[in-house]
């Protein structure tokens, strides 16, 4: 084999494995998040939740799925409203769990898609409030890298209501997930 060729083959090889372990640390970078996020609605530590996310605007919104909001609409009447669709902040989130003795965001079924510079995360979660699911759902988190460091840019997720319908085991929202893939 020529030098020139096998010289190619190395430098070939090494910059795939330099981009391989990019990718595994910034898998490992936002997997930390997440960890840092759960750890944060446990403890209520505002310092390091609020540090998880961009300086700049931060998309929060949710949508309540049809069912539930049938099932809500049919038991409160007109009080619930017609939108299932609401907007608020990470910081009005975090305000809002010191209305309870104890709170946990699980998160399960994680999948990270990055580049290096912006990333997506999906999740499927379960809210706990006082020992007690009350919703649980799917999760999306956009992410950016600024200044060297991955930041939280928007959360949007849906609700279903545990006073209605149970979280599916994971196993089976793992075969819904699989179910709406676009090949």
């Amino acid at each position: 084999m020529k030098p020139i060729k096998l010289l190619s083959i190395i430098l070939l090889i090494t910059i795939q494995q330099s981009h391989a372990q990019q990718a595994a640390d910034n898998k490992k970078e936002i997997n930390n998040i997440i960890t840092k996020y759960t750890q944060s609605v446990i403890t209520k530590d505002s310092i390091t939740f609020y540090s998880l996310f961009n300086d700049g605007p931060v998309i929060w919104c949710g949508v309540v799925k049809d069912r539930s909001q049938a099932k809500e609409t049919e038991k409160k009447g007109a009080k619930v409203g017609k939108s299932n669709y609401f907007a608020a902040s990470y910081k009005g989130f975090l305000r809002a769990l010191f209305s309870y003795k104890s709170t946990q965001d699980k998160f399960d079924n994680i999948r990270i898609v990055e580049d290096g510079t912006v990333a997506s995360v999906t999740m499927d979660y379960s809210f706990w409030a006082d020992n007690k699911m009350t919703n649980w759902g799917g999760k999306y988190l956009g992410l950016i890298k600024r200044d060297g460091k991955w930041k939280i840019t928007s959360v949007i997720y849906s609700l279903e209501l545990t006073d209605y319908f149970e979280q599916p085991t994971l196993k089976e929202r793992q075969g819904l997930s699989s179910h709406y893939t676009v090949q």
